[in-house]
């Protein structure tokens, strides 16, 4: 009998599903040392922590929990969050460069002056998300959900806004888009 269809049928499919979370000394040295570079902390829970400072770069946190977490003033570039929830997360002056982003949900996050170039935020849930003064030049915002968002002050220059839900959001100039505006402010 050939098991390489089986074989190949669980690795393809099941294989997120069972992939471990994070070693609990991984997460014990995050917490104690705020450093953790290139670490693999996928499917974590961070809700309500405060790792402000820390520097992350290069972790993996694809689908990881962060609803209210601290990252402000942290260093998470070329890190991984794409599918995270980080409803609510404060990550005002935090690095994000080149960070992947893609479908998290920063519904009401405060990106205040986060640093946040060439990141790929790519169908990004950020309804209501601060990103004041916010230095977005050259992110991939296609089609990110930035309804009710402050964007005011923040610095778009190569943006890539292609359907880019912005109806009711405060554009950098200060003026507010209309409900039915996608991909510019109108």
């Amino acid at each position: 009998m050939n098991r390489y269809p089986v074989f190949l049928f669980l690795l393809l499919f099941l294989w997120p599903g069972v992939t471990a979370s994070a070693s609990p000394e991984l997460v014990e040295r995050l917490r104690n040392e705020k450093k953790c570079l290139k670490c693999n902390l996928q499917y974590t829970d961070w809700q309500g922590a405060d790792l402000s400072g820390a520097d992350v770069s290069g972790t993996f946190f694809y689908k990881s929990r962060m609803r209210g977490v601290k990252l402000v003033k942290s260093r998470l570039v070329w890190s991984n969050l794409e599918l995270a929830d980080m409803v609510e997360a404060d990550l005002s002056e935090a690095d994000l460069t080149g960070a992947d982003l893609r479908q998290t949900d920063l519904t009401r996050a405060n990106l205040t002056k986060g640093y946040l170039y060439g990141a790929n935020m790519g169908a990004v849930i950020a309804p209501e998300a601060n990103f004041t003064g916010a230095f977005l030049k050259g992110a991939n915002l296609t089609g990110a959900d930035l309804r009710g968002s402050n964007l005011q002050g923040a610095n778009l220059e190569r943006a890539v806004l292609t359907n880019a839900l912005l109806g009711g959001a405060i554009w950098t100039d200060g003026r507010v888009c209309a409900a039915e505006s996608k991909g510019a402010c109108r």
